[in-house]
């Protein structure tokens, strides 16, 4: 983070003083068995995508089902003031991952 991120350097003195690494999702990745959904800027200066990525990677190759997916001049706040098509995708493709692994998300008055 502090070497690719525009506020990891302020981040990892400030704020992250104590173990770095120990806060690193990375560093914890074997343990990590949830369908995970990656909605990614790609343009984010805040997470880069070659974070997004490596996240991805890592979980692929410990076969949790997991997908990227990038959006082109998407910035960090994409979901709020990006382009209207991208964020309704956003939203949708949430919903989709939801109903596809919560039992009866997607059913009608079902509850989980």
């Amino acid at each position: 983070m502090s070497g690719t991120s525009d506020a990891g350097l302020f981040l990892k003195k400030y704020e992250c003083v104590d173990d770095i690494a120990a806060q690193s999702p990375m560093t914890f990745v074997e343990r990590v068995t949830t369908p995970t959904l990656i909605l990614q800027g790609q343009d984010d200066d805040r997470c880069p995508m070659g974070q997004a990525e490596q996240w991805f990677t890592a979980l692929r190759e410990r076969r949790v089902p997991v997908r990227l997916v990038r959006y082109p001049g998407g910035s960090h706040l994409f979901i709020v003031n990006g382009r209207p098509s991208h964020r309704r995708d956003y939203n949708e493709r949430i919903i989709a991952w939801l109903e596809q692994w919560i039992p009866g998300a997607g059913a009608p008055g079902s509850q989980s």
